[in-house]
C-alpha cells in the first residue's frame, strides 16, 4: 500500500458529491425573483467549494451584497427541500462503491468540507453515507485547520487528501500530507497542483494499493 495509508480525507462537493444539480434547480426558483440572472451549471460549479457567504458573492460580484445574501439563504432553504428528492443521485458514479470497498479494506474515512453544518450533513443523510465517516469536519473557512485537527495524531504519511480544487492541495501540504485531484468531479484538467489524479473514483484503491495513477 502507499506509504501504509490508513486515512482518506474526502471533500465533499465536487469530490464525491455533484452538488451543483442542487444549486442549478435552487438558482431557477429563487434568482429571478432577486433581480439576480440564473447562471450556468459551469459557472456554478466554479464557485462550489468557497464558504458562504462567499460562494454567492464570487457568482455575484456586481450585484448589492445584501441583495445576493438574502438570495442566497433562500437558496440553501430550497437545496434542503430537494435532498430528499434527490437522494443518492447527488453521489459521483462509483462514489459509493469506493466507500464501501474502503471500509471493506479498513481505512479510516473523514470528510473536511467549508460547507455548513446543514448542507454537508443533509447530503451525508440523504445519500446515506453518512456512516462510512469516523470524522465529519465542516462550517469552518480554513480548510488547512481542519486538516492539522484530523492529522495531529499518528504519522503523517499516512493520511491522504482526495478534492478538487487549490485549497484541497495547499491544505494538505501544509499538513505534510499527500493530495489526490478528482478529475471525475470539479478538478480541472489544467490544475497541476495535486500530487496525484484520478479520473474515476475506484482509480484510488489503485494508487493506495498498486502506486499508479494519472501523474
Amino acid at each position: 500500500m502507499l506509504n501504509k495509508i490508513h486515512t482518506v480525507i474526502f471533500d465533499l462537493d465536487g469530490t464525491l458529491a455533484d452538488s451543483a444539480i442542487l444549486t442549478t434547480a435552487a438558482f431557477e426558483k429563487v434568482m429571478p425573483a432577486f433581480g439576480l440572472p440564473v447562471l450556468d451549471t459551469e459557472t456554478i460549479k466554479s464557485a462550489i467549494g468557497y464558504a458562504n457567504p462567499g460562494f454567492y458573492y464570487r457568482l455575484f460580484p456586481e450585484y448589492p451584497q445584501e441583495t445576493v445574501f438574502a438570495a442566497g439563504q433562500q437558496v440553501e432553504d430550497i437545496e434542503l427541500s430537494i435532498l430528499p428528492t434527490v437522494k443518492d443521485n447527488i453521489l459521483f458514479p462509483d462514489c459509493r462503491e469506493l466507500l464501501a470497498e474502503l471500509k471493506k479494506r479498513r481505512i479510516r474515512m473523514n470528510i473536511a468540507s467549508t460547507g455548513d453544518y446543514d448542507h454537508v450533513h443533509g447530503i451525508l443523510n440523504a445519500a446515506k453515507i453518512a456512516d462510512f465517516f469516523e470524522k465529519i469536519s465542516c462550517h469552518q473557512p480554513d480548510k488547512t485547520e481542519m486538516l492539522k485537527e484530523m492529522t495531529a495524531e499518528g504519522d503523517k504519511a499516512g493520511y491522504i487528501m482526495v478534492g478538487d480544487m487549490n485549497k484541497d492541495y495547499d491544505a494538505a501540504r501544509a499538513n505534510g500530507i499527500l493530495s489526490v485531484g478528482a478529475l471525475y468531479g470539479y478538478c480541472r484538467e489544467d490544475d497541476l497542483g495535486f500530487d496525484m489524479y484520478i479520473r474515476s473514483p475506484l482509480e484510488l484503491l489503485d494508487i493506495l494499493y498498486n502506486e499508479r495513477g494519472t501523474q
